[in-house]
């Protein structure tokens, strides 16, 4: 198998709803995600996906979706409301509770599959950094 990442850096806020610490409040975190694709074989320009490629789709996606936005769980129904009425206020609402578990699978899951269906490498790795001392990794179940 023959891999390669790319790293995008992003700020954005979340809580933790359920939190017993200090994750229940609103707060940031300048994430960085490391992206990484295999393939068994190299592409005819003798790669296993071009980094531009990833920069422009999924580099275009982070920035649109996430960077300085707020993640919330969608059943987070007080929080999203008065941030609604109160404030302009640009949300990304998930399924989960937006842990960093949570938001490096919806990217590997959810977002890569549809971004990257016409490639033959795929993304087989997603580390998210929430701080320069803390990550996940979670991996495809293809690897």
């Amino acid at each position: 198998m023959i891999r390669c990442t790319k790293k995008f850096i992003f700020d954005a806020a979340h809580r933790i709803v359920g939190h017993e610490g200090k994750c229940k409040f609103l707060h940031g975190h300048r994430y960085e995600c490391e992206v990484t694709f295999a393939s068994k074989t190299l592409n005819e320009m003798g790669m296993v996906i071009d980094f531009g490629h990833i920069k422009e789709k999924l580099g275009t996606w982070i920035d649109d979706n996430l960077d300085h936005n707020l993640i919330l769980a969608k059943n987070d129904i007080a929080l999203i409301k008065q941030l609604k009425e109160g404030i302009d206020q640009s949300l990304y609402l998930m399924d989960n509770i937006p842990t960093a578990e949570n938001i490096a699978l919806h990217i590997l899951n959810d977002i890569c599959p549809k971004l990257f269906a016409d490639e033959k490498a795929f993304c087989e790795r997603i580390r998210l950094y929430e701080s320069p001392t803390s990550y996940v990794e979670v991996y495809n179940k293809v690897s």
